[in-house]
């Protein structure tokens, strides 16, 4: 087989692949539309696309003169193995996924063991002659880590030292789905599948020079917007007690905080292009911990306690129900100028109020409600304008106004 058809059938092998991929979320989505139930599955993790495609970049950049074009697809498979965790889920209980998710394969230990069984497979059966065990090590090393730090960026995170502890690590610089960071990637790829030969391997090691420089800019942005949310914090007397700076959707030119105080949370944006004269507001949402008391011998609400590392508030839900909700993702407020009771929330879960009572632990999946205004909202808010939770009516959200002075008054 020649070089030509060689690049061709891994070029169709990695189109193939992602095709899947963008298969597979369409119809996870079209079902949970279609059904209308409440499940378990939500978008968790960074986008498998992303995943993928980087895997294929960094497989192309330590594999290509072993393998040539096949490194991409190698790469594309690699790239999602951790994510693999989810084929033990009939096996598991709802509580029991929230645990397993982004845990043992997530891990220092998987980085290290999955390495090493990998480059063992890869070198003496699949690739046995064409690449040394040492070369097979280090191209799945780079992989597998590859794949579990950009987890890490995300505000889910990983149990990095998981089965030994089960604490979260997040640094939250990233969205789960940030096109800034895919795209380069994808343009390297596309290259080695379609551009000269010649340049495939500058033009990969360019588009990842290109994700780093943006993964690097993220955190220093972050760094930037958390100095700003803490200083208006300081400036309008607020008694914080915790503090979360997040990605806002898709964008690193967004960034949203969290702050923790006596009775509930103050939640405020930043946008990069925001004007010098635009004030950080804030907006305080109840934690309304007395209705979870009657939960709190259940072990589903213990796991979402556990999971939320406490950033959580109850609101009501459907009927007699209360619904907890994870403050740490991204809201999705309604084009109806509703308050945050009725807003989308990526993460939450629906609990009978019953004492002592063992409960499945049910989650609510968000329907959402005007895409398109939603998503005119969140674009005038990048811009730095009003929208996103400025244009939700201040109000009926329980604005933080100006003149409050001390926490206590916050209600």
């Amino acid at each position: 087989m020649g070089p030509t058809q060689q690049i061709k059938r891994s070029c169709r092998g990695v189109i193939c692949f992602v095709s899947l991929e963008i298969v597979y979320i369409f119809a996870i989505c079209i079902h949970h539309k279609a059904i209308n139930i409440q499940v378990s599955e939500q978008p968790e993790k960074m986008d498998s696309i992303t995943q993928a495609t980087l895997g294929a970049a960094v497989g192309h950049l330590c594999w290509h003169k072993q393998l040539g074009p096949k490194s991409l697809l190698l790469g594309a498979v690699l790239g999602t193995v951790p994510d693999l965790d989810i084929i033990v889920y009939p096996l598991l209980d709802e509580v029991q996924r929230l645990y397993w998710h982004r845990g043992e394969s997530h891990s220092v230990f998987f980085m290290v063991l999955g390495t090493l069984v990998t480059a063992l497979l890869l070198q003496r059966y699949f690739f046995k002659g064409r690449m040394t065990f040492t070369t097979a090590c280090w191209g799945s090393f780079l992989i597998y880590t590859t794949h579990i730090l950009i987890d890490t960026f995300t505000t889910y995170g990983t149990q990095l030292l998981a089965p030994l502890s089960r604490k979260g690590y997040a640094l939250s610089n990233f969205f789960i789905i940030d096109p800034l960071f895919t795209l380069p990637l994808l343009t390297g790829v596309i290259y080695v599948c379609f551009g000269k030969r010649q340049r495939h391997v500058r033009v990969n090691m360019m588009m990842l020079t290109v994700a780093m420089c943006y993964t690097l800019w993220s955190l220093t942005i972050q760094s930037v917007a958390d100095t700003k949310f803490r200083k208006a914090i300081d400036q309008k007397g607020y008694e914080v007690t915790r503090h979360l700076t997040t990605a806002g959707p898709f964008t690193t030119f967004l960034w949203r905080h969290l702050g923790e105080v006596p009775n509930g949370y103050i939640l405020g944006y930043w946008s990069i292009f925001d004007g010098n004269d635009k004030a950080i507001e804030f907006h305080f949402i109840p934690k309304s911990a007395e209705k979870a008391e009657p939960l709190r011998s259940s072990r589903s609400f213990t796991a979402v306690e556990w999971f939320s590392q406490g950033w959580w508030c109850a609101m009501p839900g459907v009927g007699e129900t209360i619904r907890v909700v994870d403050l740490r993702f991204t809201e999705i407020p309604s084009s109806r100028l509703q308050p945050h009771e009725y807003w989308n929330w990526p993460f939450s879960w629906s609990f009978v109020p019953e004492q002592n009572k063992e409960q499945p632990l049910i989650a609510v999946v968000p329907q959402l409600d005007g895409f398109l205004p939603t998503l005119g909202l969140l674009a005038g808010r990048i811009a730095g304008g009003e929208g996103w939770l400025n244009g939700t009516g201040k109000l009926e959200l329980g604005f933080v106004h100006e003149s409050i002075e001390t926490p206590g008054n916050l209600r």
